[in-house]
This record gives C-alpha cells, structure tokens and sequence, in this order.
C-alpha cells in the first residue's frame, strides 16, 4: 500500500511540474540588447537602476519581468534598452557609488543623507549621494514624526551627490528635532534627523 501511495504522489509531482518551466538566467530582451547585468546577490531592480540610472520599472519593461520583486541571481538584464540592429550603441559605465561616514550601516548603493554640520536653531548642512545624476532633489523638512513639508531643492550632479546649506524656516527653529526628507523622480528618497538642542 505505501509503495502504491509513493507512486500516486510521484505521478502528481510530475503531472503538476512537468509543464512548468523555470526562469532562464538570460532575459528575453538580452539578445538585442547594447549591454547587459548579471543580477549579484542582495540585489533588486531599484539598486541595479541606481547603478546605471534607469527606472526601475523602466528595467521590469525592458525585461519582461511580470512581477518586479522576483528576480533571480545570475539572470542577465538588459540596463540599456533594447537595440533593434546596426552596431550596438556606446554603453555608459556605470558611476561609482560613494561610501561616506555618514552612514552607519556600512557600504550601501541606496540614496543616503547625513548632515556634516548643524547650527542649533539656525541652520544644517546636508550632503546627499547615491542620488541619480542630473534630477533636482526636493528637500522636505519637519519635526521628527510630524508630516514633511518641501522647503528647498538641490541639483543631483554627475558623481550622484549634493551639498546644499540650509537655513531652518523660522516655524521650525524652536524644534527639538528636525527630520529632512529627500526625494527625486523616480521615486528615489532617503530620510535622516538630527537633535536641534
């Protein structure tokens, strides 16, 4: 009976499997495709279209990918669009990411900020850096766990940073915290505070 019972569910398994087909690691546009990435671990679209400043559902599109938050180490992207013939279009190198102090959880391609000096009650300097080159950044700013307000903008240069000093609106000097809030097209952001006493 149990011998019986193992080949039923054996041929339930390959009833129910043998039709399924399992990612290949090349995406479906790779073949016309000016240049590719072979996805790393801990990676995900957002991060690899911080790397070649692209979108990431921009990257989903281009890969045919149905959902975004699945894909696979070792799948080949297409980062650059695709290339319908001719000779394949010059590939942009990927910039750099910048590691800077001011962020205590280590190496990171995510958009960070971090203030290198505060003036209690008056003013902050803010650097921003792993930000997608050449979009303005909205620079929001509140008490700590009230709704941000946009104050300033900044300009994103080549390398993925700003340098802005910023002086408190007058409605926010007397706040024991200040929380700035960053965001750019694209719907890259990043958040930090700092003591104002």
């Amino acid at each position: 009976m149990r011998l019986r019972s193992l080949i039923i569910v054996s041929l339930t398994i390959v009833i129910l499997f043998g039709g399924m087909t399992f990612p290949s690691n090349k995406a479906a546009a790779q073949s016309t495709c000016a240049q590719t990435h072979t996805v790393a671990a801990g990676q995900n679209l957002f991060r690899i279209g911080l790397l070649y400043g692209v979108r990431f559902d921009t990257l989903q599109a281009w890969n045919n990918i149905p959902n975004a938050n699945l894909i696979y180490v070792g799948q080949v992207l297409c980062v650059s669009g695709p290339w319908s013939g001719g000779a394949p279009a010059p590939s942009p190198i990927p910039t750099a990411r910048i590691i800077y102090p001011g962020n205590p959880f280590g190496p990171t391609v995510d958009p960070r900020i971090y203030f290198p000096q505060a003036t209690i009650g008056e003013s902050f300097q803010l650097r921003g850096y792993n930000f997608p080159a050449g979009r303005t950044a909205t620079i929001s700013i509140a008490p700590l766990s009230n709704a941000y307000v946009p104050y300033y903008t900044a300009t994103v240069d080549a390398t993925g940073q700003f340098f802005v000093q910023v002086n408190l609106p007058p409605e926010l000097r007397g706040s024991g915290t200040i929380a700035v809030l960053v965001t750019t097209s694209g719907g890259y952001f990043a958040k930090n505070w700092y003591y104002n006493r």
